[in-house]
Protein backbone atom coordinates (compact mmCIF):
# COMPACT_ATOMS: atom_id res chain seq x y z
CA UNK A 1 0.00 0.00 0.00
CA UNK A 2 1.02 3.21 -0.78
CA UNK A 3 -0.86 6.72 0.45
CA UNK A 4 -0.96 10.05 -0.22
CA UNK A 5 -3.44 13.05 1.73
CA UNK A 6 -4.56 16.27 1.64
CA UNK A 7 -6.05 18.78 4.31
CA UNK A 8 -6.79 22.09 4.85
CA UNK A 9 -9.07 24.32 6.66
CA UNK A 10 -9.85 27.61 7.50
CA UNK A 11 -11.22 29.68 10.36
CA UNK A 12 -13.76 32.83 11.20
CA UNK A 13 -14.30 34.55 14.70
CA UNK A 14 -15.60 37.15 15.64
CA UNK A 15 -16.97 37.79 19.05
CA UNK A 16 -18.17 34.54 20.91
CA UNK A 17 -18.44 33.12 17.11
CA UNK A 18 -16.17 30.61 15.69
CA UNK A 19 -16.29 28.38 12.64
CA UNK A 20 -14.03 26.08 10.99
CA UNK A 21 -14.06 25.04 8.00
CA UNK A 22 -12.15 21.71 6.78
CA UNK A 23 -11.70 19.93 3.11
CA UNK A 24 -9.98 16.92 2.81
CA UNK A 25 -8.64 13.87 0.80
CA UNK A 26 -6.72 11.14 0.88
CA UNK A 27 -5.67 8.15 -1.78
CA UNK A 28 -4.05 4.42 -1.09
CA UNK A 29 -3.04 2.95 -3.75
CA UNK A 30 -2.88 -1.12 -4.17
CA UNK A 31 -4.55 -1.31 -0.76
CA UNK A 32 -4.62 -4.73 0.83
CA UNK A 33 -8.40 -6.59 1.46
CA UNK A 34 -9.71 -10.37 1.99
CA UNK A 35 -10.67 -12.19 -0.65
CA UNK A 36 -12.14 -15.25 -1.18
CA UNK A 37 -10.61 -18.04 -2.92
CA UNK A 38 -12.71 -19.52 -5.52
CA UNK A 39 -12.03 -23.45 -5.58
CA UNK A 40 -10.01 -23.37 -2.47
CA UNK A 41 -8.18 -27.09 -1.48
CA UNK A 42 -9.31 -27.98 1.98
CA UNK A 43 -6.59 -31.12 3.97
CA UNK A 44 -8.21 -32.62 6.90
CA UNK A 45 -6.68 -30.43 9.47
CA UNK A 46 -7.72 -26.96 7.86
CA UNK A 47 -9.49 -24.98 4.67
CA UNK A 48 -8.06 -21.91 3.64
CA UNK A 49 -10.78 -20.11 1.92
CA UNK A 50 -9.69 -16.27 2.23
CA UNK A 51 -6.23 -14.39 1.35
CA UNK A 52 -5.22 -11.47 1.11
CA UNK A 53 -4.71 -9.34 -2.11
CA UNK A 54 -3.54 -5.96 -3.67
CA UNK A 55 -7.06 -4.23 -4.90
CA UNK A 56 -6.02 -3.25 -8.54
CA UNK A 57 -7.89 0.05 -8.15
CA UNK A 58 -7.48 2.98 -5.38
CA UNK A 59 -9.35 3.34 -2.47
CA UNK A 60 -10.53 7.22 -2.48
CA UNK A 61 -11.63 9.17 0.57
CA UNK A 62 -12.94 12.64 0.30
CA UNK A 63 -15.21 14.88 2.56
CA UNK A 64 -15.78 18.03 4.40
CA UNK A 65 -16.06 18.99 8.21
CA UNK A 66 -17.84 21.79 9.61
CA UNK A 67 -17.61 22.94 12.93
CA UNK A 68 -19.30 26.19 15.05
CA UNK A 69 -19.05 26.91 18.41
CA UNK A 70 -20.33 30.12 20.73
CA UNK A 71 -18.77 31.17 23.99
CA UNK A 72 -20.60 33.50 26.43
CA UNK A 73 -19.42 33.70 30.09
CA UNK A 74 -19.86 29.88 31.45
CA UNK A 75 -22.02 28.70 28.45
CA UNK A 76 -20.51 26.84 25.54
CA UNK A 77 -22.17 25.43 22.53
CA UNK A 78 -20.65 23.15 19.43
CA UNK A 79 -22.20 21.94 16.73
CA UNK A 80 -20.99 19.84 13.95
CA UNK A 81 -21.10 18.18 11.03
CA UNK A 82 -18.84 15.88 8.74
CA UNK A 83 -18.94 14.41 5.07
CA UNK A 84 -17.33 11.90 3.67
CA UNK A 85 -17.14 9.77 0.52
CA UNK A 86 -15.17 6.92 0.71
CA UNK A 87 -14.86 4.21 -2.33
CA UNK A 88 -12.73 1.16 -3.11
CA UNK A 89 -12.96 -1.70 -5.45
CA UNK A 90 -14.37 -4.81 -4.11
CA UNK A 91 -11.76 -7.52 -5.62
CA UNK A 92 -14.32 -10.61 -5.47
CA UNK A 93 -17.08 -8.54 -7.54
CA UNK A 94 -14.89 -6.62 -9.68
CA UNK A 95 -16.84 -3.07 -8.76
CA UNK A 96 -16.47 -0.33 -6.99
CA UNK A 97 -18.97 -0.05 -3.91
CA UNK A 98 -18.86 2.65 -0.95
CA UNK A 99 -16.37 1.64 1.96
CA UNK A 100 -18.31 -0.14 4.47
CA UNK A 101 -18.85 1.28 7.85
CA UNK A 102 -18.09 4.57 6.68
CA UNK A 103 -20.95 6.86 7.14
CA UNK A 104 -21.52 9.79 4.71
CA UNK A 105 -23.22 12.00 7.31
CA UNK A 106 -22.54 12.72 11.11
CA UNK A 107 -23.07 15.43 13.12
CA UNK A 108 -22.88 16.39 16.68
CA UNK A 109 -24.46 19.19 19.14
CA UNK A 110 -22.86 19.71 22.69
CA UNK A 111 -23.93 22.59 25.08
CA UNK A 112 -22.25 23.07 28.33
CA UNK A 113 -23.09 25.44 31.56
CA UNK A 114 -20.18 25.67 33.85
CA UNK A 115 -20.57 27.88 37.08
CA UNK A 116 -17.64 28.04 39.60
CA UNK A 117 -19.71 27.90 42.82
CA UNK A 118 -22.33 24.78 41.76
CA UNK A 119 -21.06 22.94 38.91
CA UNK A 120 -21.01 22.22 35.21
CA UNK A 121 -23.96 20.64 33.42
CA UNK A 122 -23.78 19.52 30.13
CA UNK A 123 -26.18 17.65 27.16
CA UNK A 124 -24.74 15.84 24.09
CA UNK A 125 -26.26 14.24 20.98
CA UNK A 126 -24.69 12.67 18.33
CA UNK A 127 -26.10 11.69 14.88
CA UNK A 128 -24.70 8.67 12.33
CA UNK A 129 -25.72 8.58 9.05
CA UNK A 130 -26.49 5.03 7.28
CA UNK A 131 -23.70 2.96 6.49
CA UNK A 132 -23.02 0.43 3.73
CA UNK A 133 -22.13 -3.16 5.24
CA UNK A 134 -20.15 -5.63 3.82
CA UNK A 135 -20.94 -9.60 5.03
CA UNK A 136 -24.21 -8.80 6.77
CA UNK A 137 -26.90 -10.85 5.46
CA UNK A 138 -29.72 -9.25 7.55
CA UNK A 139 -28.95 -5.85 5.39
CA UNK A 140 -26.97 -3.90 3.13
CA UNK A 141 -27.04 -0.65 4.47
CA UNK A 142 -27.55 0.63 8.15
CA UNK A 143 -30.55 2.94 9.30
CA UNK A 144 -29.27 6.44 10.47
CA UNK A 145 -29.88 7.04 14.46
CA UNK A 146 -28.97 9.50 16.95
CA UNK A 147 -27.47 9.04 20.41
CA UNK A 148 -28.03 11.20 23.61
CA UNK A 149 -26.59 11.74 26.75
CA UNK A 150 -25.59 14.41 29.45
CA UNK A 151 -23.33 15.11 32.71
CA UNK A 152 -24.32 16.31 35.58
CA UNK A 153 -21.49 17.69 38.34
CA UNK A 154 -22.05 19.69 41.67
CA UNK A 155 -19.15 21.19 43.81
CA UNK A 156 -19.82 19.98 47.48
CA UNK A 157 -16.97 22.04 49.61
CA UNK A 158 -13.94 19.97 48.05
CA UNK A 159 -15.92 17.01 46.81
CA UNK A 160 -17.18 16.63 43.72
CA UNK A 161 -20.42 14.14 42.84
CA UNK A 162 -21.29 13.55 39.09
CA UNK A 163 -23.76 11.88 37.13
CA UNK A 164 -22.84 10.87 33.45
CA UNK A 165 -25.12 9.26 31.35
CA UNK A 166 -25.11 8.13 27.79
CA UNK A 167 -27.54 6.67 25.02
CA UNK A 168 -30.44 7.43 26.72
CA UNK A 169 -32.60 6.30 24.23
CA UNK A 170 -31.00 2.95 23.98
CA UNK A 171 -30.00 2.08 21.05
CA UNK A 172 -28.64 -1.06 20.09
CA UNK A 173 -27.80 -2.57 16.74
CA UNK A 174 -29.37 -5.68 18.18
CA UNK A 175 -32.98 -4.37 18.15
CA UNK A 176 -32.49 -4.22 14.74
CA UNK A 177 -30.84 -7.32 13.76
CA UNK A 178 -29.36 -10.16 15.37
CA UNK A 179 -25.30 -10.50 15.86
CA UNK A 180 -24.94 -14.29 14.88
CA UNK A 181 -24.60 -15.26 11.58
CA UNK A 182 -26.76 -17.58 10.21
CA UNK A 183 -23.75 -19.35 8.51
CA UNK A 184 -20.37 -18.87 9.10
CA UNK A 185 -18.23 -16.66 7.27
CA UNK A 186 -15.15 -18.08 5.28
CA UNK A 187 -12.66 -16.51 7.53
CA UNK A 188 -13.89 -18.23 10.69
CA UNK A 189 -16.01 -14.94 11.79
CA UNK A 190 -19.63 -15.94 13.41
CA UNK A 191 -20.65 -11.95 13.84
CA UNK A 192 -21.45 -9.29 11.68
CA UNK A 193 -19.82 -6.23 11.67
CA UNK A 194 -20.68 -3.26 14.78
CA UNK A 195 -22.46 -0.37 12.82
CA UNK A 196 -24.23 0.60 16.24
CA UNK A 197 -23.44 0.40 19.55
CA UNK A 198 -23.72 -3.49 21.09
CA UNK A 199 -24.19 -2.02 25.23
CA UNK A 200 -27.34 0.25 24.83
CA UNK A 201 -27.86 2.13 27.87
Amino acid sequence: ERAASFSGDLTWTRGPFEVTGTLFGSRVSRPVQPADLAGASCSDQACITVALVNAAEPTRTWGTELLARYRRGGFTAMVTHGWTRSTELDVDEALRRDVPLTPRHAMSLNAMWQGEAWGRLGIEAYYTGRQSLEDNPYRSVSPGYVLFGGLFERRVGRVRLFVNVENLANVRQTTYDPLIRPTRLPDGRWTVGAWAPLDGR
